[in-house]
């Protein structure tokens, strides 16, 4: 054990538990990030179930929220296919439709971890939640369309628009997916979360939901669906949500890097000297969590954490471990995560000008009496 550096104080197929599908109390409002448009994460102290309720799911949204008249409000589907589709909403949802459960992250969550600070929204580490979608399979409907030949990526366009930064025309939030991810089973379109018509926050009155991907990639408010034989470079595909390298051309984000992080305890909190139980998640967009683990001497040496038998395959899971005190004072734990495809999140965070994808172990120092 060594003494800590800082100052004290921080649906279909899914079993019905009750402590696995249902959000414990929780504070009633997201933490505001920016007002203008509305920026909001989880409160920290309120990420600890699987499930997170619809009023504390975290908002990033890129312009004002659209204002939609359910009555006039149609999606259009173009570009290379047989058969231009314009849906109503009562077309989409009396369509056959599929429920999933989801973790999604914010590419810009734990930016305030980074060193030297960096722009964007100074997330604090809950831009991060979990919940049931549900909705149309997107590949049904451009099956039923009629895909033309050549299609490389997929154009969702967004009712939200805006001028991007060093831009001087208005225009949508757009972003574009490979056509092998568009047509994935699992990519839908989605009308519900969590048993509810999408809040507006969230995206009512359809949105996309592409499991295993950074937030971005869930375009909300759809309007427009195109289907193009050449690489989409819009704004927030081209200039955001990209890895600057140095040598080479960005890298652009897709799926969530490896992560984990502590429900209990909290950065600050006082722990009794012994044994004690402490609890958190783990997920990834690359793999299934595999392995999570504990140090409490700077990484020198780590503890596997036991991990909850139920687990979905786009969701995060929950871990357990029982953590004896020997030292008093101030001590720091730290966590890990691991996926089955051999990722295991970093030491360190790794820095870049934007501040995405960090995924760096967490720290908590501790207080023991």
């Amino acid at each position: 054990m060594r003494n800590c550096r800082c100052s004290p104080a921080e649906a279909s197929g899914i079993t019905k538990e009750p402590w696995h599908t249902q959000p414990h109390p929780q504070p009633a409002t997201l933490v505001t990030i920016d007002e203008a448009p509305f920026v909001g994460e989880t409160p920290i102290e309120a990420i600890n179930s699987w499930l997170t309720p619809n009023s504390l799911y975290y908002a990033r949204n890129h312009y004002d929220v659209p204002s939609v008249d359910i009555s006039k409000w149609e999606l259009i589907v173009d570009g290379i296919v047989e058969n231009i589709g314009e849906f109503t909403y009562s077309d989409i949802v009396e369509m056959p439709s599929k429920t999933i459960p989801v973790t999604m992250e914010c590419a810009g969550n734990n930016r305030t971890d980074l060193y030297p600070p960096v722009s964007g929204n100074k997330f604090q580490g809950g831009a991060v939640s979990t919940a049931i979608w549900s909705g149309v399979p997107l590949n049904l409907i451009l099956k039923t369309l009629g895909i033309g030949r050549n299609v490389k990526e997929i154009i969702f366009e967004g009712l939200d628009s805006g001028i991007p930064d060093g831009h001087k025309k208005e225009s949508p939030y757009g972003r574009s997916l490979p056509i092998e991810i568009g047509m994935h089973t699992d990519t839908i379109l989605a009308y519900e979360m969590n048993g509810e018509s999408l809040p507006v926050d969230h995206g009512y009155p359809l949105r996309l939901v592409v499991p295993g991907w950074y937030g971005m990639a869930s375009v909300k408010w759809l309007k427009r669906i195109s289907l193009v034989d050449y690489k989409y470079e819009g704004f927030f595909q081209k200039d955001r949500y990209i890895i600057e390298q140095e040598d080479s051309k960005p890298l652009p984000l897709t799926l969530m890097k490896i992560k984990s992080l502590f429900s209990k305890p909290r950065h600050g909190e006082f722990c009794k000297y012994g044994e004690n139980k402490i609890a958190g998640l783990a997920w990834s967009g690359t793999g299934k969590v595999e392995r999570v683990e504990i140090s409490d001497d700077f990484g020198k040496t780590w503890s596997v954490a036991q991990l909850s038998d139920l687990s979905h395959e786009y969701t995060w899971q929950q871990w357990t471990f029982e953590w004896e005190a020997t030292q008093k004072g101030h001590n720091t734990l730290m966590v890990r995560a691991s996926d089955d495809k051999g990722n295991t999140q970093p030491l360190d965070n790794i820095w870049n000008r934007l501040g995405y994808a960090v995924n760096g172990v967490q720290r908590v120092c501790v207080n023991i009496e």
